[in-house]
């Protein structure tokens, strides 16, 4: 187990936060998902502290070796220390990797197998959400990660405090206040060794890329976390205007005079295509074939696959087929 040498800690804030998150959640009973690390254990102290009843799930993915089995003894005995039960799965990687084929990364394995664990837990025990350890940290290196891959609104804009399924009651919370707080609790967590080397990408906007950054601009990182947040607006304002543009949202077409209508139309084409699996790219070419229209003649007949069928357009709509169906 590590600990960090004590120093005045502000712990109240992150009591606070998880009590606050929960109560406005409406939680009762929580699935948290326990690492030992530092993060996940300054959760489950805050979660138990809140009063709330606490399903601590430690999984063990068995990647590292004798530091894998380090963590669940540690796990263990903090879970010991709060009087919980933990919930110990074992996992075969590989062997879930080898069954999904090419293209499943190490990371992406453990992510879908933790989830999905987490998520029958839930169900079988009747708790009200899954809560997870990500901090106001892990948040700024979501939008560095997203920003290199090009991505729009709703993936810059990061993580989502609650989705209604999976709550981040610390993604408010710096990881030096994360640390903070376990001085002042007098709670010891461990390391993955992983964390340490900038081999993995986030794990190199973490140790390499943001300090330079901070070295430039003093306090960068809280005008990220005000970036984040306005993002989230920013989505807000564009679901909202998808509501009123879409009008057919819940329909299997977007009829050309919505497209006339809407603000941009390569928006409107890409919100609705994106439904179905559509890139970027091919809703370019998608908007480049409307604007080719001569009044009410359109080019018709070009498909453009999707997931489960494609897109076509008509004289009158953009509309998804399917691949049972005939045009």
């Amino acid at each position: 187990m590590n600990s960090v040498r004590r120093n005045n800690a502000k712990a109240g804030k992150v009591d606070g936060s998880v009590r606050s998150a929960y109560c406005k959640a409406g939680i009762k009973r929580i699935v948290v998902g326990f690492s030992a690390g530092a993060d996940s254990t300054a959760l489950l102290l805050a979660s138990v502290a809140s009063g709330v009843d606490v399903i601590p799930v430690h999984c063990n993915f068995h990647l590292r070796g004798e530091e894998s089995l380090r963590d669940e003894v540690v796990a263990r005995k903090i879970c010991a220390s709060l009087n919980l039960e933990p919930v110990i799965i074992d996992f075969d990687v590989a062997g879930y990797m080898a069954s999904k084929g090419s293209g499943t990364s190490v990371e992406m394995a453990c992510r879908e197998l933790r989830y999905a664990e987490f998520e029958k837990i839930m169900k079988n025990t009747g708790a009200d959400r899954i809560a997870v350890a990500h901090n106001a940290d892990d948040n700024i290196e979501t939008l560095f990660l997203n920003l290199f891959r090009g991505s729009g609104v709703t993936g810059l804009r990061g993580m989502l405090p609650d989705t209604g399924k999976i709550i981040r009651p610390l993604l408010n919370i710096s990881r030096s206040e994360i640390e903070e707080y376990l001085i002042e609790r007098n709670t010891g967590f461990v390391v993955d060794s992983t964390n340490l080397s900038s081999d993995y990408r986030r794990n190199y906007i973490r140790r390499d890329i943001l300090p330079m950054i901070e070295k430039r601009w003093k306090g960068v990182r809280r005008a990220i976390l005000t970036t984040l947040e306005n993002l989230r607006g920013e989505e807000c304002v564009l679901k909202w205007g998808e509501e009123y543009w879409l009008k057919d949202k819940d329909k299997d077409y977007l009829l050309l005079s919505t497209i006339d209508d809407s603000p941009d139309p390569f928006w409107a084409i890409y919100r609705f295509a994106s439904r179905y699996g559509v890139s970027r790219t091919v809703a370019c070419e998608i908007c480049d074939v409307y604007e080719k229209k001569a009044g009410t003649q359109l080019i018709v007949g070009k498909r453009w696959e999707a997931k489960g069928g494609y897109l076509v357009f008509d004289m009158k709509k953009l509309k998804f087929v399917c691949n049972e169906k005939n045009y």
